[in-house]
């Protein structure tokens, strides 16, 4: 196979000739497993084991052709995940007096057609990888030693149908692997992600070299959903954006457009916070919203309370932002929360603008001297300049200024009190100004007030 990569998405696949004995009971290691066939490809089958936790413990193998004498294999091995997986007696493995290697054979009854004969290659043998490397090196089907190799506490071991002689029913490519926000490729517990239409950003990895963005076709477990491409060039290089409309746990599939990586895969569980899913609490709306009277002394004047005339805007606080706060990388914000004050005349919309400031340093190019000895490089340091687009759900370049900004409209809620939006990432390094203005249902507006509603914060 040659293929030293890393790729998205099938855990553990057991193989071999051989039933295994267990030789200790002892709950050790921990480890996730998965594995994939090639007919079983698609969300709507699942994989052929599908993503799973265990504890594993030393287990003895045995040779298929019984030829070698039993060997007990440590609770850190590949074959000692897959057997803590799908039980001992569904993991057959034989050993390659050529190599002396102990190789999975079969794994639940599955295994190449008229079985292994090293070193004569098979139509397609089961393929390991751990951590997102294969277990082999890049060495070929006999290279991998299923006894010998390490699994990493909490990584991933992966078994696929890898093509040899033959080249159809089986994957001819190394596996996907995705990621959403700061959750990782083996998540076994699903990640609680917006919903009604709200962008969902995930991340695709390949090879070669191992961790490169990789180019994919996402879709979901949604029947109306239109299968999305990753994008192949640029900063979100590797990216793509899904959503949901409706609520509970959904999965989300990473796969090749010619079908020849196994798939990557994750759940997910949409929820709006208070709708009941994902482990939140129902809200319940009064009956009726009672008319509660301002008190005579709460006006600015202008506000329509107290016999005013409303000439004001509905004033809104951004809630989850503070002011000059400054995030870790990787750690920005993904998504504006606010409120939104009681206005006698109703709240009409709610629209953001996001601007971004980053500096750089570049080579100043030297003046021309007819002196011989070499100018020294001097450096100066550059402003540059994105906006927040809606349409492209990107940062793009735009003249410096918040007033060069687009804005963009924000949602409301049932009751027209809060408002949010949701970005397509999480927001790299920079310094960030956001602006909300909110109008009311004549179409004033909502004045301008730092720390309020004009949020200035960092991601370094």
């Amino acid at each position: 196979m040659g293929h030293h990569a890393r790729t998205l998405t099938a855990v553990v696949a057991v193989l071999s000739a051989t039933t295994l004995v267990a030789a200790s009971t002892a709950a050790a290691q921990p480890a996730i497993v998965r594995a994939e066939t090639r007919d079983m490809n698609a969300i709507a089958t699942g994989a052929f084991i599908n993503r799973t936790a265990v504890s594993t413990a030393a287990v003895t193998v045995q040779d298929l052709a019984g030829a070698q004498p039993d060997q007990t294999c440590a609770d850190t091995s590949p074959v000692a995940a897959l057997a803590a997986a799908v039980g001992a007696t569904q993991v057959k493995t034989q050993y390659d007096a050529t190599t002396h290697h102990w190789l999975l054979s079969t794994l639940k009854g599955l295994g190449p057609q008229g079985g292994l004969a090293p070193p004569t290659q098979p139509k397609w043998s089961w393929r390991i990888y751990v951590d997102q490397a294969p277990i082999d090196g890049g060495g070929g089907w006999e290279a991998g030693d299923v006894c010998a190799a390490t699994v990493p506490t909490g990584s991933e071991v992966l078994a696929y149908q890898s093509c040899g002689s033959q080249t159809f029913g089986c994957y001819s490519g190394t596996p996907l692997y995705t990621r959403i926000r700061d959750g990782g490729p083996y998540d076994i517990a699903p990640q609680t992600v917006p919903g009604r239409g709200a962008p969902v950003a995930i991340k695709i990895f390949g090879d070669p070299p191992i961790g490169t963005p990789a180019a994919a076709l996402f879709g979901t477990d949604e029947p109306g959903f239109t299968p999305t491409q990753s994008l192949a060039t640029g900063p979100l290089q590797g990216q793509a954006q899904v959503s949901f409309t409706e609520p509970g746990p959904h999965q989300i599939i990473g796969v090749a457009s010619n079908g020849t990586r196994p798939p990557a895969r994750l759940a997910v569980c949409v929820s709006e916070g208070n709708d009941g899913y994902c482990g939140s609490t129902r809200y319940q709306p009064p009956p009726e919203v009672p008319y509660v009277t301002p008190s005579p002394c709460a006006t600015n004047g202008h506000d329509g309370f107290c016999g005013t005339t409303d000439t004001s805007g509905p004033v809104t606080h951004v809630t989850n932002i503070p002011n000059k706060r400054v995030f870790k990388a990787n750690k920005g914000p993904g998504q504006v929360k606010g409120t939104i004050d009681l206005d006698p005349n109703g709240v009409g919309a709610v629209q953001l603008r996001l601007t971004r400031v980053t500096t750089a340093k570049v080579l100043v190019k030297p003046k021309k001297s007819k002196a011989k000895k070499k100018a020294k490089k001097r450096y100066k340091t550059v402003k540059r300049c994105t906006a927040w687009s809606d349409d492209k759900a990107l940062l793009v370049t735009a003249q410096c200024g918040t007033k060069n900004a687009k804005w963009f409209k924000a949602e409301l809620s049932d009751l027209r009190n809060e408002f949010t939006y949701g970005f397509a990432l999480t927001l790299p390094k920079g310094t960030y100004t956001l602006e909300v203005s909110a109008t009311d249902e004549d179409g004033h507006k909502d004045a301008p007030a730092h720390g309020r509603n004009v949020i200035t914060f960092a991601v370094k």
